[in-house]
């Protein structure tokens, strides 16, 4: 079974407490569920719609146990401490089948929130040239699909989790050749929040 990854961009914090109380409660109330945090921090760099905003990716063995977490009452007491403390693009997405090394190693990831896509013939024809240059960097792919969940201020559109080595790896990638010419295709075909963040 495909593993999971619950996806948390903020946009902006207007209350600092209130995120402080929200966090306080909201790792225990997923953790028993099979909540693995990987990341949580501020991103360390952004490109094209992304926020330099706090980025959280939890791993969950399943979609199913993901959305079970956030409709578990714990966590809907956190939500409640929250209480529109921030605002958050928040979506659950499931993993790839064949991960590759996956997590071992991961220092960064790259993470990639769609937002809308006024062009699918270009997208699907920079991912045709993107996958293989992020892959020759070292890139694994974690996560690339439509969002299986969405809350807040989520949007249910194309996610991509990407692990590397090291932040300096998945800088570079982006900053890339083989990279950059996939850019040309993608061509603005899409808004998407991109970020990378560093793991735990």
């Amino acid at each position: 079974m495909p593993k999971a990854y619950w996806v948390t961009l903020y946009r902006s914090i207007s209350d600092a407490d209130k995120l402080a109380a929200y966090a306080k409660l909201s790792g225990p109330a997923v953790t028993p569920l099979g909540a693995r945090y990987i990341a949580r921090g501020t991103a360390v760099a952004t490109f094209e719609a992304g926020l330099k905003e706090r980025t959280v990716i939890s791993e969950f063995d399943s979609v199913e146990l993901a959305k079970a977490a956030h409709d578990s009452a714990g966590y809907q007491e956190a939500m409640r401490a929250l209480d529109n403390g921030a605002v958050r693009d928040v979506r659950i997405v499931e993993g790839l089948e064949d991960q590759g090394a996956g997590l071992a190693g991961a220092k960064a990831f790259w993470v990639s929130a769609y937002r809308s896509i006024s062009n699918p013939d270009a997208v699907a024809a920079y991912g045709k040239i993107a996958g293989p240059a992020i892959q020759g960097a070292g890139g694994r792919f974690l996560a690339r699909g439509e969002a299986a969940a969405v809350f807040e201020a989520g949007i249910k559109q194309r996610t991509v989790v990407i692990a590397f080595d090291s932040v300096e790896a998945a800088v570079a990638c982006h900053d890339g050749a083989a990279y950059q010419e996939a850019l040309k295709v993608f061509n603005n075909a899409a808004e998407r929040d991109f970020r990378i963040v560093e793991a735990l």
